[in-house]
């Protein structure tokens, strides 16, 4: 019997020092982790934090980029989830609408030509320039309205947010 307990004693250091072995490489894994995603100074996070446009295009392009997926190649969006951006009144009676919804996202319900639209717009990651690209060729190669907004337009939606 005594050595039956001596056995189960074994047992119960065994486990016990492999789970500290576990829990010692756990603990320097997860520290090693925590110091790799702690360097500021790693390009891949500086990334987060800017407009991720590196080379010039055109506004088109831009569009194409960053808006198609939901709004789709014809700015006619998708009924109930994303709105349209081709003869939206939404869009139409103020695009700096469009401006602070680019620059800081839309997560209210909002009527476009008569349809509620709950869905969710991120911000989109594009420089204040780009903003006014993308905007001006909504308005006037999708719309055909002769409005234009301007880079003091984008400033300002940033400044009164």
């Amino acid at each position: 019997m005594c050595y039956f307990y001596y056995i189960q004693i074994d047992l119960a250091f065994l486990y016990l020092y492999n789970l500290n072995f576990y829990m010692k490489h756990f603990l320097i894994f997860f520290v090693l982790l925590l110091a790799a995603c702690g360097n500021a100074d790693d390009p891949s996070l500086r990334q987060l934090h800017k407009a991720n446009s590196t080379v010039d295009l055109s506004a088109k392009e831009i569009y194409t980029k960053h808006c198609v997926a939901c709004h789709q190649q014809d700015a006619l969006g998708v009924t109930g989830i994303f709105p349209p951006l081709k003869n939206s009144d939404y869009f139409l009676e103020d695009p700096k609408r469009a401006i602070h919804n680019i620059l800081f996202g839309q997560n209210e319900e909002i009527t476009v030509n008569g349809a509620i639209y709950k869905g969710l717009m991120p911000p989109v990651k594009i420089t204040d320039q780009e903003v006014v690209q993308v905007v001006n060729y909504l308005l006037q190669e999708v719309n055909k309205v002769e409005k234009e907004i301007t880079l003091k337009d984008v400033l300002w939606v940033r400044e009164n947010r």
